[in-house]
């Protein structure tokens, strides 16, 4: 059984994609990134060597880019708003999670935590995926440094045994297929499920408060918060 160290956030988000986004079969996750910056291309394909994927980031300095936002790598878009705060996306694997958790002790107000995204183009839902997110809404937050520590972060967990992943999804395409809850035991789900939907005051009492965080206020181009 795996069991997730970082906590649930309270809400589910939106993502919104391109219409011409190439998100059944992409032939270029990983190079595509690299258009904006060689170094976020990096991260693009460590991800992968842990079975998972990066799809999103949005920030001041960079506006909307990733893998979901394409049209934005040459010019990022950016709201009319100023929006502070940095959020960056990755689809969820339990060896993302752990090389991830030694930067929120080296950038403190740095957050993590997993929800389940819903890709949209229009109004057309694409797909439903658990993603983990990182969350920073320091103004002044330094996202060069973060950048390069994740990356360091991700080669130190992939070591020298690299599956070329990265390689085949460029050259031969990657698919993506969600499978609903594949990283949760389906048991241990429902259980929980059946303690929040009770909502006694008895089993409140046992189990303490809900295990799930409130998602701290997430920029409005692109990323939305949905309703569970």
């Amino acid at each position: 059984m795996i069991s997730s160290i970082l906590p649930y956030w309270d809400q589910n988000i939106d993502l919104d994609i391109a219409p011409w986004v190439p998100y059944g079969r992409d032939f270029s996750p990983v190079s595509v990134n690299g258009l904006y910056n060689p170094l976020l291309g990096g991260v693009a394909g460590l991800a992968f060597e842990m079975k998972s994927e990066f799809l999103y980031l949005r920030s001041f300095k960079s506006g909307n880019i990733g893998t979901m936002a394409r049209q934005n790598m040459i010019d990022p878009q950016r709201n009319e708003t100023t929006e502070l705060g940095f959020t960056m996306v990755f689809a969820y694997s339990e060896q993302l999670e752990h090389s991830v958790l030694p930067l929120l002790r080296k950038f403190p107000g740095l957050m993590a935590g997993l929800t389940l995204c819903d890709i949209w183009d229009g109004d057309v839902l694409v797909d439903e995926c658990k993603v983990l997110m990182l969350i920073d809404e320091d103004p002044f937050f330094n996202e060069a440094d973060f950048i390069q520590s994740l990356h360091r972060a991700f080669q130190r967990h992939c070591g020298l045994e690299k599956s070329n992943l990265s390689f085949f999804a460029e050259k031969f395409g990657y698919r993506r297929c969600s499978i609903s809850y594949e990283t949760d035991d389906l048991t241990q789900m429902r259980v929980t499920q059946a303690l929040f939907d009770m909502e006694l005051d008895a089993t409140k009492e046992v189990l303490g408060p809900a295990p799930e965080l409130k998602v701290p206020p997430l920029p409005a181009m692109g990323i939305e918060k949905a309703d569970r």
